[in-house]
């Protein structure tokens, strides 16, 4: 994830697990330092299950469906949305079927995220030639 860049993030509405995006997310990402965050904090996760070096795993049993769902309003690089949701597409159609939705892949990366399984790192590099660069 990088701190500053120019990437245009549009806003959407992703339907999903209300008090994960509002309670849950919000708490790990403070406990983080990422209180102001979030949208960045789900765009790393949707890159790093785009670029395979992330999964999404739907838990059996999972409660998805039992939960008071809206929309969330988060702003994401498009380009990151359309890879992430080309490779679950292929991946949960090929599992179960069906069209799975992107909120969906949305909350099982959050969730892993929440519940601590994932560990987002954030490294500072110097534009251009200029600068000193941190490790």
């Amino acid at each position: 994830m990088r701190a500053a860049d120019s990437t245009a993030r549009v806003g959407r509405l992703v339907w999903m697990d209300m008090d994960l995006w509002k309670r849950r997310v919000k708490q790990r990402a403070e406990g983080n330092g990422l209180a102001r965050a979030r949208s960045r904090v789900l765009e790393a996760l949707l890159a790093a299950y785009a670029e395979g070096s992330l999964g999404a795993p739907v838990p059996a049993g999972s409660t998805f469906g039992t939960v008071e769902r809206g929309g969330c309003r988060v702003y994401l690089d498009e380009s990151v949305c359309e890879r992430a949701e080309a490779r679950w597409k292929i991946q949960e159609q090929a599992r179960r079927g069906g069209d799975p939705g992107f909120g969906l892949l949305c909350e099982v990366l959050l969730r892993e995220y929440a519940e601590g399984r994932v560990e987002l790192r954030i490294t500072a590099a110097p534009a251009g030639s200029a600068g000193s660069v941190a490790a």
